[in-house]
């Protein structure tokens, strides 16, 4: 396995990528109808967006195993603030055939190191309140809710978030 920058010819293989781990993680938080009207096609164009003109300071990094995308993390500046002092994790998606495999721990350690050499010293992100299994996984990785909900609309559905923040310490250097 290893992390690689995302580049425009991976937008097909990350737009099928993103809807499948949508389908399978918000599965009973969100209306199946809208799950299962998600389009592959729809998601391409969204994907060309984001690898065709980057925001600044951001990255948009997957991981690879024996040559298929298996995840993918998008970090950059906090999104809602014009002079971001805080990096955040924008999304982080694994194919679920590879949940609990090491790949979502694999893809948060390279963002942050992203954010880190970004002159980040925290960093925060966002979870949907009722998604527990990615709630329980940003725990385990050293995140910790500071209180502050949000009601975020996402292509039409209307969720209730939860922020998770975590300091960003810089490695210790040998003398």
């Amino acid at each position: 396995m290893h992390v690689r920058t995302a580049h425009l010819h991976d937008a097909d293989a990350l737009a099928d990528l993103h809807v499948r781990a949508w389908r399978r993680a918000y599965r009973g938080l969100m209306p199946d109808a809208f799950l299962n009207g998600l389009s592959v096609t729809g998601r391409i164009g969204l994907w060309h967006e984001v690898l065709g003109d980057p925001p600044r300071r951001s990255a948009q990094l997957l991981l690879e195993d024996a040559g298929r995308i298996v995840g993918f993390v998008l970090v950059g500046g906090e999104e809602l603030e014009a002079d971001a002092v805080r990096g955040e994790v924008y999304a982080l998606y694994v194919d679920p055939d590879h949940w609990r495999r090491g790949v979502g721990r694999a893809l948060l350690a390279a963002g942050c190191d992203r954010l880190r050499a970004a002159g980040f010293g925290a960093a925060v992100l966002w979870v949907h309140e009722g998604n527990e299994r990615a709630r329980a996984f940003y725990r385990a990785a050293g995140w910790d809710t500071d209180g502050t909900l949000r009601r975020q609309e996402a292509l039409g559905i209307d969720a209730l978030e939860v922020r998770y923040r975590r300091e960003l310490p810089r490695a210790a250097t040998a003398t």
